[in-house]
């Protein structure tokens, strides 16, 4: 549980030099859009329902600092913690529950939260670890909660987390968890049921030979494509500033065991960062060390044997590929130009950054289009990928949530803010979309 400490340390952001500025407001009431959104501003969370003309962005925190988690498959629900502090380090954080429409905020828990929650992709049941220790003797805890449409919050297991990053199986009846490597001990998959028993180990690697210092710790960030077979992970090394430079990324298939991990390559350890097709055909990801996020970043594909397709220009840099959930599968993407980290509060990171959309068959066009000064971040296309919802910066943490239809771009909310992130990868997310279906 140390280790999954030290890599929240690892993975969080800059100081947010937060903008105490005017609360956001919706600039265009005349377009509507089928979906919900979440919000960051002035380090608070909003709510918003893009169908609703009248509807404002409606505050849900007043104090300290709220980062998003993530919504409920259904819609009905989206998590979110709360930090006491004006940061993420200075005080720890709790997870916390609101409906859609921004009632019923609850607590889920008077212990704080390490790692990232998750919800199941089967029912509204969420996974989290929190710390039942100390500070200085921390003991982490999986806990499983499901939330009723009535609101009311039924506990169910707590087991030891004696693992160092999770995440669900896509039937949602299974948790697969990762254990670190050590002496006479391989980096390992455990697969157990929602009861915290085992089902399954399956070793990644040899063991280490950990006297020789530097060696391969922990899968982390995993990802397991939605046919419940292959799972594409980054490998963290026993030194937090290497990982930080990028990590191999590996393919391990749950149904040939036997079979060593397939390294389509290498980058930064952001779960963000990695992407299936819903047939389970394709993994997009970015390739790319160095952990500056504004150059050296590569969009590539590997398909289910490892085989990858670079698709990136060597001068570009590029984030947050999406497939769309439906066939035939486009992915989007943020692309600009590769531009050496330098941060400015009044200048974007990435000038010129924009949403990107490569096509089943290949082809990639820009998506959005934008002024030089701004950057186009968090591209959120609906289910078919004919609509699509994004964030545009025009100050290095400050920007407008825009919809983009029939080639039509409209400003729908001024006045989110966030953090940059660590080196520029902007996150955790500053918004969060969930489309109606």
């Amino acid at each position: 549980m140390a280790a999954m400490l030290g890599m929240l340390a690892l993975a969080g952001g800059q100081s947010m030099a937060a903008e105490q500025g005017q609360l956001p407001v919706r600039s265009n009431k005349e377009v509507t859009v089928p979906a919900q959104i979440a919000f960051t501003s002035n380090q608070q969370l909003f709510l918003l329902d893009l169908q609703d003309k009248n509807g404002a962005p409606k505050p849900i925190t007043k104090d300290g600092l709220a980062e998003i988690v993530g919504w409920s498959g259904d819609g009905q629900w989206l998590l979110f913690v709360k930090y006491k502090g004006a940061d993420r380090y200075s005080a720890p954080g709790y997870l916390w529950l609101v409906r859609a429409d921004g009632s019923g905020a609850v607590q889920l828990d008077d212990r704080p939260v390490t790692g990232v929650p998750k919800w199941s992709p089967k029912r509204n049941q969420v996974a989290y670890i929190v710390n039942a220790g100390s500070s200085e003797q921390p003991r982490g805890v999986l806990v499983l909660k499901e939330v009723r449409d009535n609101g009311e919050v039924a506990a169910g297991a707590a087991t030891p987390a004696a693992f160092f990053d999770f995440t669900w199986m896509p039937d949602g009846e299974a948790i697969l968890t990762s254990t670190e490597a050590g002496k006479n001990r391989p980096m390992t998959f455990v697969l157990q049921n929602l009861a915290g028993q085992p089902l399954a180990t399956y070793p990644l690697a040899e063991p280490p030979n950990v006297e020789e210092g530097i060696y391969a710790l922990a899968a982390t960030g995993m990802n397991v494509s939605p046919d419940g077979q292959l799972v594409a992970y980054y490998v963290r090394y026993n030194a937090a500033s290497l990982s930080a430079d990028g990590v191999p990324i590996q393919l391990f298939n749950l149904k040939q065991p036997a079979k060593k991990p397939i390294e389509p390559g290498t980058g930064l350890a952001y779960p963000q960062w990695l992407s299936w097709t819903a047939n389970s055909q394709q993994l997009a990801f970015i390739d790319g060390t160095d952990r500056m996020a504004t150059q050296n970043k590569h969009l590539k594909l590997a398909n289910r044997d490892g085989k990858v397709v670079s698709a990136s220009p060597a001068d570009s840099v590029d984030t947050y590929p999406v497939w769309t959930a439906k066939p035939p599968y486009t992915l989007f993407f943020s692309r600009g130009k590769a531009t050496n980290y330098a941060f400015d509060p009044k200048k974007v990171m990435v000038p010129g950054q924009r949403i990107w959309a490569r096509d089943a068959n290949g082809a990639e066009q820009p998506w959005t289009k934008g002024a030089e000064q701004t950057a186009d971040y968090y591209p959120s296309p609906s289910p078919d990928g004919s609509k699509l919802l994004f964030l545009r910066l025009d100050r290095a943490e400050h920007g407008s949530l825009f919809y983009q239809a029939d080639g039509k771009e409209s400003e729908l909310v001024k006045g989110i803010t966030g953090d940059i992130g660590y080196y520029a990868n902007y996150l955790p997310e500053w918004i969060a979309v969930y489309w109606n279906s």
